[in-house]
């Protein structure tokens, strides 16, 4: 399936989703005229336009009452995209109402354009067949307008009946798999004294659960989570601490990222994509369910035949982009201003450089020890250590573009990060940001051997 926030998206929803039944209704429209100027004293010109008139207005009908429901959905569209840049609440609002609606448009839209279809295959069909003495190929006219109208009809019923199963399929959400281990208090009781610092300090929720691990970045959830190993987390809130960023920061720069993190449960955050999360998932199935695009042995034609509502459903997706990247975009921004609250702007500011410039080394060391044959695999934490002290680090100044790692988000780029957090580049921060010293903060926090 092609990605919905793909660029022109929504452009090509609108020339394609209105085209379609306008040129569907021109040429209905052009077929009636063709009937009127039929000699009606000929005995087979007179039979065949008291059956193929009456076919080709309602082919008319069917092309303008698509049009027509495509300009109202397109309106509801645009109106619903607009109110959701006005609150989170308004955005899920109106993802809310598009799960109830979107479907049904979308399969009636394709049935109204079939049945169009349809129609205009039959009256030629029909056209060929009354004036059989006069044309050689009509008999293949027919032949083919039949498979053609066969394989609408089969299509239609496969949508129907796919939309149907896919509105009353209710699957749970699945698990994010992630690469860690999950440390109780018992394992890791300096850890977790850390983590309950900040949260007493910020006046923030506890996680129920702390995963530290060797991917990703930093980040809270409340989404189901699944380790690699198969161990399936309780419910409730997850933090995960990535341990090759955690041995090369300082302990204030770990607590300003504990601390923004941290801000995510307390500002509802991660229970707000608990709700989004379904309804995203549940609008993009319905778009399956009509192409059929999730099923490898498809031939494709059907993606073709349903190509104007399936786009008008990714355009849906796309024209709610701008809400969605804001309303992320803010709530990253709180979170770094929460962050402050336990070291003040600098160590928020040095923990997100530190993090930018190490995301490279890490990626490279993960893909090292995941295709690499077992006996040249050294770990990632050392060979991240290794990395650094080969090489050192980065200019922090080439990532200012750069969005921070995370599985369910994203984020603002790292030069409006430091800008709301009013930090400046300077010689002295790009010093800080470049130290290739490691921590002894994993093993003060008794994480060394996990």
């Amino acid at each position: 399936m092609a990605d919905p926030a793909s660029p022109g998206t929504a452009s090509a929803a609108f020339r394609l989703g209105l085209g379609l039944p306008l040129a569907l209704a021109a040429v209905a429209g052009w077929q009636h005229y063709r009937v009127r100027q039929w000699p009606l004293d000929l005995a087979h010109g007179q039979d065949a336009a008291l059956y193929l008139g009456p076919l080709s207005l309602l082919s008319l009908l069917l092309g303008l009452l698509a049009a027509l429901g495509f300009c109202i959905a397109w309106t509801m569209m645009r109106r619903a995209a607009h109110r959701a840049l006005q609150s989170r609440d308004a955005l899920l609002q109106a993802f809310g109402a598009g799960q109830r609606w979107l479907p049904l448009f979308m399969v009636l839209q394709t049935l109204l354009i079939f049945a169009g279809l349809i129609g205009l295959l039959g009256f030629e069909a029909g056209r060929a067949i009354d004036q059989s003495y006069r044309s050689d190929g009509a008999i293949k006219l027919v032949l083919l307008s039949g498979l053609v109208a066969l394989l609408l009809l089969w299509y239609a019923a496969r949508i129907v009946w796919d939309s149907l199963r896919m509105a009353l399929r209710r699957p749970p959400l699945e698990p994010i798999q992630i690469m860690g281990q999950a440390v109780t208090a018992q394992q890791a009781p300096a850890l977790w004294e850390f983590v309950g610092d900040i949260a007493r300090c910020t006046h923030a929720r506890l996680p129920d659960t702390v995963v530290v691990g060797l991917n990703e970045g930093f980040f809270v959830t409340e989404h189901p989570v699944a380790l690699v190993n198969g161990q399936q987390l309780p419910a409730g809130r997850v933090l995960y601490l990535p341990l090759p960023y955690m041995s090369f920061m300082h302990r204030a720069e770990v607590a300003a990222v504990v601390a923004h993190e941290l801000g995510h449960f307390s500002a509802d955050d991660t229970a707000y994509g608990q709700r989004f999360a379904p309804i995203y998932q549940s609008l993009s199935d319905s778009i399956l369910a009509i192409t059929n695009e999730h099923d490898a042995n498809d031939d494709g034609w059907r993606a073709w035949a349903s190509a104007p509502a399936s786009l008008f459903g990714k355009g849906f997706l796309r024209s709610f982009d701008e809400a969605v990247q804001h309303w992320s975009r803010k709530r990253e921004l709180a979170a770094d201003a929460f962050s402050t609250q336990v070291g003040g702007n600098m160590p928020a500011a040095t923990a997100l450089l530190r993090s930018a410039v190490l995301q490279g080394l890490v990626e490279e060391a993960l893909a090292h020890n995941r295709n690499a044959p077992p006996q040249q695999r050294e770990g990632v934490l050392a060979m991240v250590r290794r990395l650094v002290d080969e090489r050192g680090l980065p200019d922090p100044r080439e990532h200012l573009e750069d969005h921070q790692a995370h599985p369910l988000d994203t984020h603002p780029p790292l030069r409006a990060r430091l800008q709301a957090l009013g930090i400046s580049i300077t010689p002295e921060l790009i010093v800080r940001a470049r130290d290739t010293r490691p921590t002894r903060l994993l093993a003060e926090l008794g994480l060394e051997a996990a």
